[in-house]
């Protein structure tokens, strides 16, 4: 019943323009939706960045959806507050949580497609009318998670609902073009051809054959909210990341860039346009975030993906080509970079030079300022600058996700372009051709050349695109790994308790084969000053974080840690000053951030039922708790939100140390506190952990 709707006809749109080579039947309720997105983005005409947005979130939505019947991960908005028992982790909830987030954001980002979408539920069998809440069930997990997800980047800057400026996605920042608008010319124009340039440094608005003029499409979307970058300047200060444009570095490197242009232009031949007709605005308008989709959906039927797989890779996929478009379009804004055309035009102007002559003509002699890009489309390039390319950012972020996901550069894609594709000029090409891209690499190094064969873009438009770009999918990928893995969780705990029988303590510990571990030991013991000789797990020493003791030095506590430690089964070993009543435990986490684990570092002590530790700025997904109580406390109660590790007496009858390991969710200046069965002195620590990838 979920699969009225056949992959035939979800396709039908991608078919129009490609076939794929080798492509294995059967899709998944992911790709399926993938293709109702994309399907949307063609007939929205929205830009490139703006589809990138919409795409990241539609699949944010089927991920947080999905993950309320994963054992593991966490949703982008609701966390893990919607876990379903294991016993519906099957994939008929996860297809009917998918279905109804996916609807649901979609008819949201698409208000235009709301009857296409509403048939698309009714085909997969579910009623589009459903607003259920309930989260017992899987349509109610579905409604809830697209409410909070759409209500989530309500805000985040993007302007999708004309709150900020007039009009959906309107820019509020005020940009003007330095540039008055290019009257449209190409080499068959008559008559003269005057450039009409006032700064040859910045972008320069067209006018198109129909007299229309071009504005910069979204220049305020430096201003989004990103999904794993910290900001869209992130690496506007890394050297040689992302340094100004070549062209700016002096009359000379603008001439050069200029002069490589037109050495594209001049040699120009049938598979070159057949190139940048192939990469231009994507094989059936979808643009490039959504060409890359198509790939995925490819990736994903080639290799057989089940339903989790599928909800991970397209997450991934469409959230690092999100972050791409933030930071091009913040190089755009930036820069407000030139565009070959206007270039071109203002060097050559009143010279010939050997450049293609446009539709139907060879390369030939033409006057400089006719000079014409083979760009498809009424505009002749496009409406924003061009420093980066935002072809080579989005294909290299988008590239790098299915290289992590795949564990391999191996594409083996091909696609059959039919006779006539080409929109620019007739015949291109003149009988049906294959374009194959055996690597994702390969794919995005030549989705990036387009633009340069296409007079698009200058050479380090391109090479700097494709750098951010792959620095953008990296991260993406952490952040994504992060919410599969669980985020920051307490992978194991394990504790020992002893009376006054021996100075060295040995345990055994477990720690999963997960990323970014950690482990902690806590030694809680009384009536001695003397600190902890040592702590060794499987052999590894153990760095003392820190202690404290009681008034009067009734008890005490110790905090040990590691980093990375040995995955499978070992001993923890305590070596102490001398025998003591003592209780020590372990808690291995995994997501911790590796190279600064730790947030500020807190002690507390006292003689009262009530042991508190007040944080310090510290918003963190975990805090790790160790305390030590006194003879007579005999018990104490963890507080509210607290996860105890371990609570325990040495012996239960003396009562003479009690202790307890415990995490607990952490906020700015938040205090946590244990209350003790009477008043007694303890001292406690605490520490907040830092996730692997910020929240």
């Amino acid at each position: 019943m979920l699969r009225k709707i056949s992959n035939g006809l979800i396709l039908a749109a991608v078919s129009l323009s490609m076939s794929l080579s080798s492509t294995p039947a059967g899709a998944t309720i992911v790709s399926d939706w993938n293709s109702l997105a994309l399907a949307e983005v063609r007939l929205a005409r929205l830009g490139p960045p703006i589809v990138a947005r919409a795409l990241a979130i539609a699949h944010t939505c089927m991920y947080d959806a999905w993950a309320a019947y994963d054992p593991r991960a966490v949703g982008i908005v609701v966390g893990a507050s919607l876990r379903r028992p294991d016993s519906e982790h099957t994939d008929g909830k996860k297809s009917t949580a998918i279905s109804f987030a996916a609807y649901r954001c979609l008819v949201n980002l698409f208000p235009g497609g709301a009857s296409r979408l509403a048939a698309a539920m009714t085909g997969f069998g579910y009623d589009p009318n459903d607003q259920t809440t309930d989260t017992s069930t899987a349509r109610g997990i579905g409604n809830v998670v697209a409410a909070a997800i759409i209500a989530n980047r309500r805000n985040d800057g993007a302007n999708q609902y004309g709150d900020l400026a007039a009009g959906a996605y309107a820019d509020y920042t005020g940009y003007a073009a330095r540039n008055p608008p290019l009257p449209f010319c190409t080499p068959q124009t008559i008559g003269p051809c005057p450039p009409n340039i006032t700064d040859p440094n910045h972008w320069q608005p067209l006018i198109s054959n129909s007299g229309s003029v071009q504005t910069f499409i979204a220049p305020h979307w430096e201003r989004v909210r990103p999904f794993a970058l910290s900001s869209a300047s992130q690496f506007d200060n890394q050297p040689g990341i992302a340094p100004p444009p070549n062209y700016l570095q002096g009359p000379a490197d603008y001439a050069s860039d200029v002069d490589e242009l037109l050495r594209y232009s001049s040699q120009l031949d049938l598979h070159g346009k057949l190139i940048v007709e192939y990469w231009a605005d994507g094989p059936a308008s979808e643009l490039p975030p959504g060409h890359w989709g198509l790939f995925a959906q490819f990736v994903s039927q080639r290799d057989h993906h089940t339903i989790d797989q599928d909800v991970k890779l397209f997450f991934a996929l469409h959230n690092a080509s999100f972050d791409a478009g933030i930071v091009a379009w913040h190089m755009k804004r930036k820069y407000d970079g030139v565009r070959p055309i206007t270039g071109i035009r203002h060097l050559k102007q009143g010279t010939q030079v050997l450049a293609w002559g446009g539709p139907g003509r060879p390369s030939e002699w033409i006057p400089g300022e006719k000079w014409t890009p083979y760009n498809p489309g009424s505009n002749l390039t496009p409406a924003f600058p061009g420093y980066v390319s935002g072809h080579s950012t989005f294909s290299s972020a988008s590239a790098k996700i299915l290289q992590s996901f795949t564990g391999s550069d191996y594409f083996g894609f091909s696609t059959v372009i039919p006779p006539n594709f080409g929109r620019v000029e007739p015949a291109i090409p003149p009988v049906a051709s294959t374009l194959s891209y055996p690597t994702f690499s390969a794919a995005a190094s030549e989705a990036g050349l387009s633009r340069l064969y296409g007079g698009i873009h200058f050479a380090d438009d391109n090479t700097v695109g494709q750098t951010i770009g792959t620095l953008i999918g990296q991260q993406a990928w952490s952040k994504s790994q992060f919410h599969f893995d669980g985020g920051l969780t307490v992978d194991n705990t394990s504790t020992f308790a002893d009376d006054e029988t021996r100075t060295v303590l040995v345990w055994p510990h477990t720690v999963s084969a997960r990323s970014n571990r950690l482990l902690l030991v806590g030694i809680s013991y009384g009536l001695t000053r003397q600190p902890v000789v040592s702590v060794t797990y499987n052999g590894t020493a153990l760095v003392r974080l820190g202690a404290a003791d009681s008034p009067g030095s009734q008890s005490h506590v110790e905090l040990w840690y590691t980093r990375a430690p040995a995955e499978g089964t070992a001993s923890v070993v305590v070596t102490l000053p001398k025998k003591t009543d003592v209780v020590v435990g372990a808690m291995s986490f995994d997501g911790v951030d590796q190279n600064a684990p730790f947030g500020t570092f807190r002690s507390a002590t006292g003689q009262s039922k009530s042991a508190c530790v007040t944080l310090a700025n510290a918003s963190a997904p975990l805090v790790a708790m160790i305390l030590a109580g006194n003879v007579g406390g005999m018990s104490v109660t963890v507080g509210p939100g607290q996860t105890a590790a371990w609570n325990a007496i040495p012996n239960p009858e003396a009562g003479e140390i009690l202790a307890t390991g415990v995490t607990a969710p952490g906020a700015p200046n938040a205090t946590l506190c244990q209350t003790l069965g009477t008043a007694t002195p303890w001292s406690v620590l605490a520490v907040p952990l830092n996730p692997a990838v910020a929240p």
